[in-house]
């Protein structure tokens, strides 16, 4: 008699990495709880103590990000990596060098341009101030290390060739949404994605806020359940019809090109045809939010390139 034993199915893993603060891992629950519910399995970690005051050796914390992964690896699971903030620039490094299915950024802190700025909007909550008489604050030492790892990992995300998902907020008060645009329009990689989420602030993955929005598109995304889809710019449509008052039409579907891609900072992204009637909703609202992404002003852009 032969016994045929059941082969158990690995759910997709979704490994995320957090970014500077003291909240640590703890700022993935919300979407961790989450994505455990969508069936994917989600590993959650700390990849240095904010307590410890002597823990501020930045390739340290690297290193420990890439033990998780090797792991993973080792397991021969089918990854999908996401970085918030500084774990945005980590995580990049992280996808150049190994095997993941793709790469999303929450936010991504590709250039913290004025830091005094970013100390003083998220003292005590992302960044610190160097001021220990507020004990939620970070040590001068580790937010030193916060810039080393921005300076030395950021151009990792040009070597990224699994698709790449960027989300930030118009109203982001810690890292400028300007600041995703400039790192996108360097990267070659034709299968890349930029979207703004209008109004929302740094922490919108655990702020309350913009959940219900943000983490559709990322579940969707990690499923491989929407495409890239191109659309006009209010500029462009208004040219189109000069006395038209409605709100910019979605454009045909068509083949992302890599001229196309390098276009995408208006790019958002639509449904496959006939969706499961369970995803409808959020396929909307990515519709929505595509046609309202925004492209800043020429003129502010010589701030960024300071």
């Amino acid at each position: 008699m032969r016994f045929q034993f059941p082969k158990f199915h690995k759910k997709d893993l979704v490994i995320t990495i957090h970014g500077f603060g003291r909240k640590t891992e703890h700022e993935m629950d919300p979407l961790a709880s989450y994505l455990e519910k969508q069936d994917f399995e989600v590993w959650t970690f700390s990849y240095y103590n904010p307590e410890d005051l002597s823990d501020t050796d930045f390739r340290s914390w690297i290193l420990r990000c890439e033990a998780r992964l090797r792991k993973a690896v080792d397991e021969k699971r089918r990854i999908h990596l996401l970085g918030f903030s500084m774990g945005g620039v980590v995580a990049s490094y992280l996808a150049s060098v190994y095997p993941v299915e793709d790469l999303l950024l929450a936010a991504p802190a590709f250039y913290p341009i004025d830091f005094n700025k970013i100390q003083k909007a998220a003292r005590g909550k992302v960044m610190s101030s160097g001021d220990h008489k507020d004990p939620r604050s970070m040590s001068s030492d580790q937010t030193k290390a916060f810039l080393n790892v921005v300076s030395r990992y950021r151009g990792s995300i040009l070597q990224v060739d699994c698709p790449i998902l960027m989300m930030h907020g118009t109203a982001d008060e810690v890292i400028s949404f300007k600041s995703s645009r400039r790192m996108f329009e360097q990267i070659e990689n034709p299968n890349k994605y930029l979207v703004f989420l209008e109004g929302a602030h740094h922490r919108f993955l655990y702020d309350g806020a913009y959940e219900s929005l943000a983490f559709p598109i990322i579940r969707d995304y990690f499923r491989g359940e929407i495409k890239p889809q191109m659309y006009r710019s209010p500029s462009r449509e208004k040219a189109a019809r000069p006395n038209s008052q409605s709100a910019p039409q979605q454009e045909p579907a068509r083949q992302v090109s890599e001229t196309a891609s390098k276009e995408t900072s208006r790019a958002g992204f639509a449904q496959k045809p006939k969706p499961k009637k369970t995803e409808r909703a959020s396929f909307h609202a990515l519709r929505r939010l595509s046609t309202r992404s925004i492209t800043p002003p020429a003129k502010d852009d010589t701030q960024m390139d300071q």
